[in-house]
């Protein structure tokens, strides 16, 4: 089904053979959204890793002239990304438990021109969007949580997960912490750690960005903290600050191995390198930013609170273009 330019965005639906009655309403809430929201250019349903349906405008006409292939082609291609990006965020999330800030909800991607998002509605169950247009990435990212948001409190009578966190607004000058750790690799000489650690003393606090790291050629180059800040005591009742650093550097020397299924995941709708990955879990989130020189040049970020997600990406971004522009 076409969409007329200039008129109502009208969705096309495809449902497996077994989608039911129990689908219908699901499928309504899907269609609603990417009717209504032009970043949303596609949003398809799995259960326990199995394709449900799909709502897309695809034929749109800001579709039909970037994609590569025909719309009946890409929907089979979407279906088929989207399937294997429920598999890696599973993979993600059983990667995370150990840092016991809950189950991984939402899974940002972007590569190339396209943006990805992952979200659970519950366990077992995973939408996923995309937008064909990277300077989207953030209306559909934001799209797809009002929608998994909506699923779980009207139909599932479940909790608001606050995927995302609120909305950031103008970032506020972060409160310098009281006990800032800073760990040093050899891949930096002294006089460019020297201008790191004045970057990250006025980006790493107890308030949002909790830690970044900075890995060049895979290997650590620099990384701060907030951990040992009393405003952040409540989350070492149970871990080691030392454990939680640990935990997220075998999270980035996991990375090449994850970065690799991730590509070959995405490759049936975008052949290019990964270059923004979000880990949204129930308490905060992981972020990973490429710096464009290479796959084993890259930033972490973290915060703990879940309603400083935004906040938290918006601050490392600075960072990570003061970082670049630092050489």
């Amino acid at each position: 089904m076409t969409t007329s330019s200039g008129g109502p965005r009208v969705a096309h639906v495809i449902e497996a053979p077994h989608a039911g009655d129990a689908h219908r309403t699901l499928i309504a809430h899907c269609r609603r959204a990417v009717e209504a929201e032009p970043a949303l250019h596609y949003v398809s349903h799995f259960g326990s890793g199995v394709f449900d349906f799909s709502v897309d405008t695809l034929d749109a006409g800001d579709c039909t002239d970037v994609l590569a292939m025909s719309c009946e082609r890409a929907r089979d291609q979407y279906i088929r990304v989207s399937r294997q990006l429920v598999a890696r965020a599973a993979d993600f999330d059983e990667s995370l438990a150990a840092l016991r800030s809950g189950s991984l909800m939402r899974t940002m991607v972007e590569a190339g021109g396209v943006a990805l998002h992952c979200g659970r509605l519950r366990a077992g169950e995973h939408l996923v969007g995309a937008t064909l247009h990277i300077e989207r990435a953030g209306a559909m990212d934001r799209a797809m949580g009002r929608l998994v948001t909506e699923i779980r409190v009207r139909e599932l009578r479940l909790s608001d997960e606050s995927p995302g966190g609120s909305p950031a607004g103008e970032l506020p000058r972060p409160r310098l912490s009281s006990q800032p750790y800073v760990e040093t690799g050899p891949a930096l000489g002294a006089p460019s750690q020297a201008k790191l650690f004045d970057l990250w003393a006025g980006t790493v606090n107890a308030e949002d960005l909790n830690y970044l790291a900075f890995y060049k050629d895979w290997s650590l180059a620099y990384a701060g903290d907030a951990f040992g800040d009393p405003a952040l005591s409540l989350w070492f009742t149970d871990i080691t600050l030392s454990t939680r650093r640990a935990l997220y550097q075998d999270i980035a020397r996991r990375l090449r191995a994850d970065l690799s299924r991730l590509r070959h995941a995405l490759r049936h709708v975008v052949d290019a390198p990964v270059e923004r990955l979000v880990l949204d879990v129930e308490a905060g989130a992981v972020f990973v930013h490429w710096l464009g020189s290479g796959p084993g040049d890259f930033m972490v970020g973290v915060t703990l609170f879940q309603d400083k997600v935004d906040y938290a990406e918006h601050r490392m971004s600075e960072a990570v273009a003061g970082v670049r522009a630092s050489g």
